[in-house]
């Protein structure tokens, strides 16, 4: 999506950006469970000439970043299925996610891991004629947020102090445009957590401002005739 200032940040592949198109293609790199859902569903295409076979494995994060803490995650708390998908060439199919954790306002997240693997193993062979199995492995990481159950959707605006906070328990995505005819591509974006707070002069000088949450915008600012 943008290649910007971002505060989250995945390792092996930079969040929130299309997986490339010769490999496996998931689409964004962070998506959302709704308040209200208990599921939510990634559609994973083998984009390969050959077929692949694809796994999941997820790990309990404290919140998204350089200094993250994982863990695994309590029994039961969060599930998925199925356990391993076959895609031919240009194939796709679901793996589903479910929720049974906790019903309260805390925001959870959980650090998702697709594995993209060769249907069959490749053979090479060393000079003394011994031959080695290799099966090179495609791992992309993803982020998925489980929204509060019980949410609390703020923010504060300061334009004198160049500030945006995000004052409620759940992410949203800020989007400042230049001018008013910039572009996505144009604005700059940051995808903010409970409790950040975004203090920089293009905040004053941000022709308009948008919220991006569930997928609706919301205007903060519109100077714009």
């Amino acid at each position: 999506m943008f290649d910007k200032k971002l505060i989250w940040i995945v390792c092996c592949l930079v969040a929130f950006f299309s997986a490339p198109a010769s490999a496996i293609y998931l689409g964004n790199l962070t998506f959302s469970m709704p308040a209200k859902s208990s599921m939510v569903t990634r559609y994973v295409v083998n984009n390969n000439k050959e077929a692949r076979v694809y796994r999941v494995m997820l790990r309990s994060i404290d919140k998204p970043g350089e200094d993250e803490v994982n863990m695994r995650p309590k029994d039961g708390e969060i599930l998925y299925s199925p356990r391993q998908i076959t895609l031919q060439p240009g194939e796709g199919d679901f793996f589903k996610f479910h929720y049974h954790g906790p019903e309260d306002d805390k925001e959870r997240y959980y650090r998702v891991y697709f594995q993209e693997i060769p249907a069959q193993n490749r053979t090479t062979h060393r000079a003394e004629n011994s031959a080695v199995s290799m099966m090179p492995v495609i791992v992309m990481q993803t982020i998925l947020v489980v929204r509060p159950r019980k949410i609390n959707f703020r923010w504060e605006y300061d334009k004198m102090g160049s500030v945006i906070k995000n004052t409620g328990n759940t992410w949203f995505k800020l989007l400042l445009k230049p001018h008013c005819d910039a572009t996505e591509e144009e604005s700059d974006a940051w995808y903010m957590r409970p409790g950040d707070v975004l203090r920089q002069d293009s905040v004053r000088q941000a022709e308009n401002i948008f919220i991006i949450y569930n997928e609706k915008f919301i205007k903060v600012t519109n100077t714009c005739i």
